[in-house]
């Protein structure tokens, strides 16, 4: 993740006056330089290609890739240009030259290096450049990370031999603040919690007991009053026809006999019940 980290404000008036300007990135190359004897240590060479002219190292392999500096097989001015050392090459971030504040260093890290770019005074922090992506013995490339290129040192419109290795602050990271990611989990290593399709109920909320309800939607269980559930079917409950409004007024009551067409027996009358 990258941070904006507090950078240094405050630089020698003689820095602003230099410029940048790009450069074909396949034309030049950072490389870790072995040195010692009894202890190995690196340093940081960077090479550019002049067009047209002989070829200044080769590359093999992957993590790491290795250099060939075939530069040093013969006279290389005029063919190649190299930098070794902070006359040569320095830190810019969003178009300040850092070169007095950052010191270039490469370090082991684990199983490959890292090129770090280390406060002078200790007022600002570590940044990671690049790194070898591997580790075995010889000159092997840097790959600067995304968001840091090359760039070249110009004054007065005038390129000069000095290299940036140019970013911006947004593309600056902080080892030990910057979070990574997550470890990757295999698919298989991760089983769902199995859940019975009887045991989920739609706006259900829980029986007066606290026991989970198991009955299905659509049958009686002992469930709240509010819960709203599917008519109930012939099967599981009986229920007595309702009476309605509209029931009333489409069967309404009956009224006393009356003798159907050609009846011939006599409609009661009030006497009839009388002595009863």
């Amino acid at each position: 993740m990258a941070l904006a980290l507090p950078l240094v404000a405050a630089r020698p008036s003689a820095a602003s006056e230099f410029t940048e300007t790009e450069i074909d990135q396949s034309q030049v190359i950072a490389v870790a330089r072995p040195f010692g004897t009894e202890t190995i240590k690196y340093d940081l060479l960077v090479i550019e290609q002049i067009p047209e002219q002989n070829q200044c190292w080769q590359t093999s392999g992957a993590t790491p890739v290795m250099v060939d500096p075939l530069l040093l097989n013969y006279n290389f001015v005029g063919h190649c240009r190299r930098a070794t050392d902070s006359n040569g090459y320095s830190v810019r971030i969003d178009g300040e030259d850092y070169g007095l504040e950052y010191l270039l260093r490469i370090v082991p890290k684990g199983d490959e290096l890292v090129l770090v770019a280390t406060s002078r005074t200790g007022n600002s922090p570590e940044l990671i450049l690049g790194s070898t992506q591997g580790l075995e013995a010889g000159f092997m490339q840097i790959k600067l990370k995304p968001g840091w290129q090359f760039t070249k040192r110009t004054y007065e419109d005038q390129v000069l031999g000095h290299f940036y290795i140019s970013g911006s602050q947004t593309d600056v990271e902080a080892p030990g603040v910057a979070t990574s990611a997550p470890p990757a989990v295999e698919p298989d290593a991760v089983q769902p919690e199995p859940v019975q399709p009887d045991a989920i109920q739609p706006d259900m909320t829980p029986v007066t007991d606290g026991s989970p309800t198991s009955e299905p939607e659509g049958e009686t269980g002992a469930m709240a009053p509010d819960v709203l559930l599917s008519p109930p079917t012939e099967a599981t409950t009986e229920q007595a026809p309702t009476v309605t409004d509209e029931t009333l007024s489409s069967n309404p009551p009956l009224s006393p006999a009356v003798p159907l067409r050609g009846d011939r027996r006599r409609r009661p009358t009030p006497d009839s019940f009388r002595g009863v």
